[in-house]
């Protein structure tokens, strides 16, 4: 190094200086040094003669500022490909988020889409509900009837229940006796009661016996509302005797008179109101037993007493 000439010198130096402006252009944090560097060149060649001992020093800073520059170069490479990566990732990430936008947008308008017809569907629930409020306050109003209807009903049943048990309670001693015969049905009742307690032989003038069991019957059944009260008159199929043709030609008219009999007696002894009365006569015709046998002819020479709703 000390065998160079000055004038080499003074080129390597100004080629360092050249370096060093460059190194000012591309990394600006080196303008102050490299402004520096100028005017000690300036210096250097004013006093490149006196400088020649210094030559050594020199070029070893020289060097080793080139290695810090190389070193601070290398640096921002490294960081310019960081930075480079970097920008590379968010340009990534910044076109996968305008995909989401997208994606998402496309979604809004979707639900934007479903938002209104769920309006239009929620306005047309609103008119099903505001027409189903109607049917229910309509169906409450025929609930509330139902429920009054039923009351009534219960009631009325609770009255033929009791209807019934006082019947069966007055009428003991003749059931156990097998002169009469209480049902009870869902809404009805019916008594039976065999002839031969109310009538004589071929007769449709009621006994004393008879009157005694009417009345008592209609006692009970004088409590009775809005009900029907049928009296059914029914023979065996023996012919009416010629004896009695004259009042009763035929079973048709002995069965008719013995059920009109008993509904008189219910108005005029025991006041039942006779609207509430029905008399029937059914002859032979719908007999309980065998008419072969003088029981079963027994049987069938009865009269019923068929407590009833009213036909509407």
């Amino acid at each position: 190094m000390r065998n160079v000439s000055p004038m080499l010198l003074t080129i390597l130096l100004a080629a360092a200086l050249i370096l060093e402006l460059l190194l000012y252009d591309l990394y600006r944090n080196t303008n102050k040094e490299l402004l520096l560097s100028q005017d000690k060149v300036v210096q250097l060649n004013e006093r490149v003669s006196q400088l020649s001992a210094k030559n050594r020093e020199s070029a070893e800073e020289l060097e080793r500022k080139i290695t810090e520059k190389d070193r601070a170069l290398s640096e921002c490479e490294k960081t310019n490909r960081t930075c480079e990566k970097d920008l590379l990732k968010e340009q990534q990430i910044n076109t996968h988020l305008r995909n989401e936008i997208a994606s998402k947008d496309a979604s809004l308008n979707e639900l934007w889409e479903n938002l209104k017809e769920d309006q239009s569907r929620i306005r047309f629930l609103e008119e099903e509900v505001a027409n189903s409020q109607n049917e229910i306050e309509g169906l409450q109003e025929e609930l509330s009837s139902f429920k009054e209807k039923k009351t009534m009903a219960e009631k009325k049943v609770g009255r033929l229940k009791t209807t019934y048990e006082s019947l069966i309670s007055e009428l003991k001693q003749q059931i156990e006796d097998q002169e009469v015969t209480i049902k009870e049905y869902e809404e009805k009742i019916s008594v039976t009661m065999v002839d031969h307690i109310l009538f004589e032989l071929g007769m449709a003038a009621i006994t004393p016996y008879g009157k005694n069991i009417l009345q008592r019957v209609g006692t009970i059944l004088n409590n009775i509302q809005d009900r029907k009260i049928r009296v059914v008159g029914h023979t065996d199929n023996i012919p009416i005797t010629p004896d009695y043709q004259h009042k009763f030609p035929t079973n048709w008219e002995l069965s008719a008179a013995r059920a009109a009999a008993v509904a008189r007696h219910f108005q005029n002894e025991s006041g039942i109101d006779p609207g509430m009365l029905e008399a029937v006569g059914r002859s032979f015709y719908d007999p309980v037993a065998s008419n072969q046998t003088p029981e079963g002819r027994a049987q069938n020479r009865r009269v019923e007493i068929i407590i009833a709703p009213k036909l509407e």
